[in-house]
């Protein structure tokens, strides 16, 4: 990506071609062909003659790598664990390569290379389920159930991400019959949470949500199923009241995804509530454990004596919620206690984890309908304290949340509780807060997001936060305004100093935003209309065509389509291409020729779903201008006319005589003279799109 420095070149510039005098090899043939071949530094720490590494099968490799005594072959090798089961096949990676790791690592108590432990609890991910099937992984489980034991933190938390991945696939369909899967993640489920160190019992609690899942979807419904669920759900329980609080903090931290297995959702209550999808129904059975066994774990881990435990209950509210159907008069009891008493903690981090789930937890509550609208107004008014809090994460988290609420809540509480807070938020001393607030603000503007708020609102209480953020000092908080404006651009012709703040923008400093402004000028012409362009924005619009920096050039050409469709054939030839031509022709940078050619061919390309409506007259001075520039001294001016002479050729807007009397004759004269291999290649593709 340019950056702030990229200038145009001239057309003295010039690049060598790529790969002209590059020394050509030849390929690695054999078990190292994937390109593992060994390096002096390798061939020295094994025992044996480096001409012999290159024969050496793929499993003796890396057993000879993994016993090695350099630390970095020993790493290299178990980075190669995937590739050195890739060259095996699944039948030698189950019969050899799993055995050999199971007996070096599974039944191996002493602790090896942290780093090599992290790397293989990946690289066991990796083989899932494309090198070994889903029903085959179950060898994998005692490898992983070792690594789950491991003190160090970030080799556990991978070994519990590939164990939580390799758990759904052991038995796809569920047509197993010996159970052997169901009976060897009980038993570890149940070493893990019984072991005497924590590291253990930290892991039980991340991988016993995957399994419960496990049994619900492919257990039967007897007697022995259910009870091997009741102490899967006990092992969880004990966890919870575990002494270490190591231990506690890892069953808060997963047991929103536990609540969501017992009660047998197949959805997370994030993914339910932001993509506005129904209640899946629920069975009484998993319901009623739900309400009487995990709703007490819930409310004892959210009032734990250590805040570390309570942030991560808290940010569970939404699954429980979702768990008990959301049935508002079973939530006002059970959740929306824990929702008050976690707004007013005394730990900023609890506070700031609840309002970075605050519209998931309020969706959950279910309190929909004139029947709620005192549940209703009590949530708003929580959610206006974390809008106010002291804590400057506190205020960012919750303003994240901005339009998920005034979705949820509709006009009257957004304007009641939320729009009076926004001016102070505008002005917050802190530009993170400024930021979020500025890019929650467009979303508010989304209908994919928010569609529950009026014009009338939007100018009343969006338009003076617009006009201060667009003078910010901060570029990140102008450009959360100016890359989504064109939400509103139906109201920019009643935003006057927004407009005026845009064409000032147009100079700025930082690059990004004279981008985001060139996206933008396309839609203010809109607004505006062509009259207001043609006297406000072709300065600032031919000046941007004339950037430093390519990406911002790029958005002149990006928004040529939308131009073209808001003034209309006729507007574009009289007024604008004049200029286009008048820069072509005196330009010293081919640059500045190559982004007038590509705004030329932008013309001849489909706006979204609808296609340009280009003139006949219009079209043939598009067709004049890509000819002279298959002329071009420059081959990247050349190659770029070929590429724009193949959108026209397949906008099939070009008519049938200057076709064949001018762009066929014109590329084909190309491909016989041309020296430039891609130009004679792009000619070649604008021909063929014609056939």
């Amino acid at each position: 990506m340019p950056g702030e420095g990229s200038s145009d070149s001239s057309d003295s510039a010039t690049s060598p071609a790529v790969g002209s005098d590059q020394q050509q090899h030849a390929p690695i043939a054999g078990p190292l062909a994937s390109g593992t071949t060994p390096s002096l530094t390798l061939a020295r720490s094994l025992n044996c003659e480096p001409d012999a590494l290159m024969s050496m099968p793929p499993f003796d490799l890396f057993v000879a790598q993994l016993s090695s005594d350099s630390t970095e072959a020993r790493v290299d090798a178990m980075k190669k664990l995937a590739i050195v089961g890739e060259a095996m096949g699944p039948e030698g990676t189950l019969t050899k390569l799993i055995p050999y790791l199971t007996e070096n690592i599974a039944n191996n108590e002493k602790d090896d290379d942290d780093e090599i432990l992290l790397i293989l609890a990946g690289q066991l991910a990796l083989m899932v389920p494309g090198l070994i099937p889903g029903h085959a992984a179950v060898p994998l489980l005692p490898i992983l159930e070792r690594l789950c034991s491991i003190e160090e933190t970030v080799v556990r938390d991978k070994a519990v991400e590939t164990m939580n991945k390799v758990v759904p696939l052991l038995m796809p369909g569920g047509n197993n019959d010996d159970g052997v899967p169901l009976g060897l993640l009980l038993a570890t489920s149940k070493r893990l949470a019984a072991a005497d160190w924590f590291t253990a019992k930290v892991s039980a609690a991340g991988i016993l949500p995957a399994t419960y899942a496990f049994w619900q979807a492919h257990a039967t419904k007897g007697d022995s199923d259910n009870e091997a669920k009741r102490e899967l759900r006990i092992l969880f329980k004990d966890l919870s009241e575990d002494d270490t609080p190591m231990v506690r903090r890892s069953a808060a931290k997963h047991l929103g995804k536990f609540v969501e297995a017992v009660a047998g959702l197949t959805e997370t209550a994030d993914d339910l509530i932001k993509g506005g999808k129904a209640q899946p129904a629920i069975l009484d059975d998993s319901k009623r454990l739900v309400t009487y066994e995990l709703v007490p774990i819930f409310q004892a881990l959210s009032s734990d004596e250590q805040d570390s435990v309570r942030l991560l209950a808290v940010s569970c509210a939404g699954s429980v919620g979702c768990g008990l159907s959301r049935e508002p008069a079973v939530t006002a009891e059970v959740v929306l206690p824990v929702v008050r008493g976690g707004c007013a903690d005394l730990s900023w981090r609890v506070r700031h984890n609840l309002a970075k789930v605050f519209s998931t937890v309020t969706g959950s509550l279910g309190f929909v309908g004139p029947k709620h609208t005192a549940r209703q107004t009590e949530v708003f008014q929580f959610f206006a304290g974390l809008l106010q809090d002291n804590e400057a994460e506190v205020r960012a988290a919750a303003v994240e949340n901005i339009a998920r609420m005034a979705q949820l809540g509709g006009c009257d509480l957004f304007q009641k509780h939320i729009a009076p807070l926004l001016p102070a938020l505008a002005d917050d001393l802190v530009m993170e807060v400024r930021s979020k607030l500025a890019q929650t603000l467009m979303d508010c503007c989304d209908p994919a997001i928010c569609n529950t708020l009026t014009d009338e609102i939007v100018l009343e209480d969006f338009k003076p936060l617009l006009e201060n953020f667009l003078n910010d000092e901060f570029a990140e908080v102008q450009l959360h305004i100016l890359t989504k404006l064109s939400r509103v651009s139906h109201l920019l012709g009643k935003m006057d100093v927004v407009v005026s703040s845009i064409l000032q923008m147009a100079k700025a400093q930082n690059w990004r935003v004279r981008e985001a402004v060139g996206r933008l000028l396309p839609f203010l012409a809109e607004a505006r209309g062509v009259a207001f362009f043609q006297d406000h924005l072709l300065d600032p619009w031919l000046k941007i065509m004339s950037d430093q920096v390519a990406d911002v050039r790029s958005a002149c050409v990006d928004g040529m389509p939308k131009l073209l469709n808001v003034s209309g054939s006729q507007w574009i030839q009289a007024e604008l291409l004049p200029h286009y031509s008048r820069m072509y022709e005196e330009s010293h940078s081919y640059l500045s020729r190559i982004t007038v050619l590509r705004c030329f061919g932008a013309l001849a390309v489909k706006h979204g779903e609808i296609e340009n409506e280009v003139s006949t007259e219009l079209m043939k001075k598009i067709v004049a201008v890509m000819l002279e520039g298959l002329k071009d001294r420059v081959a990247n001016v050349r190659m770029i006319a070929a590429r724009g002479l193949g959108l026209v050729t397949i906008s099939g807007q070009c008519d049938d005589a200057t076709m064949s009397t001018q762009v066929v004759p014109a590329l084909s004269e190309c491909i016989t003279t041309e020296a430039d291999q891609d130009c004679k290649y792009q000619c070649q593709l604008a021909l063929e799109s014609k056939a």
